[in-house]
């Protein structure tokens, strides 16, 4: 295998595992959340109109039926005159909301301004309405219906409707209190909101407790599990909360964040969210089917969820599917168009993509080659802890790629994107560490990072392992245990491990189990 084929798919099989996903609020979740909030008052202002209409058609009915029976017509009172006076009972009490206005023969659907909208619902706040006091901080956080958008004073009613018990002004008030939205940043004081809202069954409250109270223990031990909060992110998640959903699927379970690691549940909840429209749910959901991790390996379904990201400006979307062209896997094989999407993805800023850009200038593939502006995208994701990159910034020291040879360097970047988790990277550690290839020897060391490349059954790793206790390289010598480390590698498919198997004296004298 040449080693630019070689760079190549070490960059390919690299991308199996997506790097660690922060758990922070960005703006645009921020904008969902205003969205979605707008969407919900849109959806009940149209219910409000038809529950208004029926209404109006029934109170109508009423008033038609009354002067039938009162003999309002000449014809069918038998009275003189024969003047109708319309009906004679008060005003009724509406079904729908302040837009039905009731007289004594008529009855008007009329449309409140914006002005007296809020002039009304501040009124009933004040009196101790929390629903009222809730949706002032509604219409002030999305600036409904033409109301200017002010966030602070949206988090000031959402906050008096909170103290009065309102669950949903209470999440909302947390959310705004730990994001420092329309006010200063405040999360110890959010969560207690948060779990107040929670406990009271309102499912996005617990989608951002469990989501906040989990992310923050992760931040200072990634070993960390906390059942409450796990519990209410299920329970937010299988009620449909978005961003419980999204979580789960791409930290929770995809990374082993907060629970052990499975990928079916994480590609369970990752399609939920994925169903939403959640670009990043849509684009690990791609992942999934595209290495079969959680689903089927189905090279069709995970362009089509890779595409819907990808128009949604998903940039690791739109990598993926620049790999995907490249290497013809269910899309036709065009490695210029790939490299396209590739650099698309890298100009926007994706990490992987800029790493794998450099390996395809270096290596001229779909794109002029250009070694030294290969290295200068390799570095650049590198020192971002793109472990790919960092791996494939090492070869190019090793080699003189675009940039002077330099073995001491390259060594140091081998070793980052091991300990990053680079399994091919830990592989190649585990050689040079053991042999003293371009570092000084240190055995021990070296076959740690074999067995953690072994894990993950490299060949290179297993035939690492497999030569140390040959020799007795690091560990104490033990054929028995060589000859297996070296059958793996020959299962792996591992030439160098077959040849060995059939050839080595000592190897053939151990009697087979």
């Amino acid at each position: 295998m040449s080693n630019a084929r070689w760079l190549i798919m070490g960059a390919a099989l690299g991308a199996l595992l997506p790097a660690a996903a922060s758990a922070q609020w960005s703006a645009s979740d921020d904008e969902a959340n205003r969205q979605s909030m707008m969407a919900d008052m849109r959806a009940s202002a149209a219910a409000n109109d038809r529950a208004n209409f029926d209404s109006q058609q029934r109170q109508q009915a009423d008033a038609t039926r009354f002067n039938s029976s009162s003999g309002s017509s000449a014809s069918g009172s038998g009275t003189s005159g024969g003047a109708s006076v319309g009906p004679s009972y008060g005003p009724r009490a509406s079904t729908g909301p302040q837009s039905i206005v009731a007289t004594y023969s008529f009855i008007i659907h009329r449309q409140e301004t914006s002005a007296a909208l809020l002039a009304r619902l501040e009124g009933e706040a004040g009196a101790g309405n929390a629903l009222s006091a809730f949706n002032l901080g509604r219409i002030f956080f999305t600036g409904f219906d033409g109301a200017p958008r002010d966030e602070t004073t949206a988090r000031r009613w959402f906050g008096e409707a909170a103290r009065m018990g309102h669950p949903g002004a209470q999440s909302q008030y947390g959310q705004m209190l730990y994001n420092g939205t329309g006010g200063p940043t405040d999360p110890i004081g959010a969560l207690p909101w948060l779990k107040k809202a929670a406990d009271r069954g309102d499912t996005y409250g617990q989608a951002l407790y469990g989501f906040w109270t989990l992310s923050r223990q992760i931040r200072t031990n990634p070993e960390a599990q906390d059942p409450e909060a796990m519990a209410m992110l299920l329970k937010a998640a299988d009620a449909g909360q978005l961003i419980a959903q999204a979580y789960l699927g791409g930290s929770v379970y995809r990374l082993g964040l907060g629970a052990p690691a499975d990928r079916d549940k994480a590609a369970h909840y990752s399609r939920l969210a994925a169903d939403q429209g959640f670009a990043q749910a849509q684009t690990d959901l791609g992942r999934s089917y595209i290495y079969g991790t959680g689903a089927p390996r189905n090279y069709d379904l995970a362009v089509a969820w890779l595409r819907k990201a990808s128009a949604q400006n998903n940039a690791e979307a739109t990598y993926l599917l620049g790999r995907l062209a490249i290497d013809g896997a269910s899309l036709s094989q065009d490695p210029a168009g790939g490299s396209r999407m590739v650099k698309q993805a890298a100009d926007a800023g994706n990490m992987e993509a800029t790493g794998f850009y450099g390996v395809l200038l270096q290596q001229g593939v779909g794109v002029a080659k250009d070694e030294i502006a290969g290295a200068v995208m390799l570095e650049r994701a590198a020192q971002t802890h793109d472990p790919d990159a960092e791996q494939n910034y090492a070869i190019a020291l090793f080699n003189g790629q675009g940039l002077a040879k330099n073995e001491t360097t390259g060594v140091y970047w081998q070793k980052r994107a091991a300990d990053d988790g680079n399994v091919y990277a830990a592989a190649t550690y585990c050689v040079r560490a053991t042999t003293g290839m371009g570092m000084v020897r240190n055995a021990a060391e070296g076959i740690r990072y074999g067995r953690m490349a072994a894990a993950a059954d490299v060949p290179r790793a297993l035939t690492c392992l497999g030569w140390a206790y040959h020799d007795g390289n690091g560990v104490a010598k033990d054929l028995a245990l060589s000859r297996d480390w070296f059958r793996k590698a020959a299962a792996q498919g591992d030439q160098s491990a077959i040849d060995l198997l059939k050839s080595d004296a000592a190897l053939l004298a151990v009697s087979s189990p």
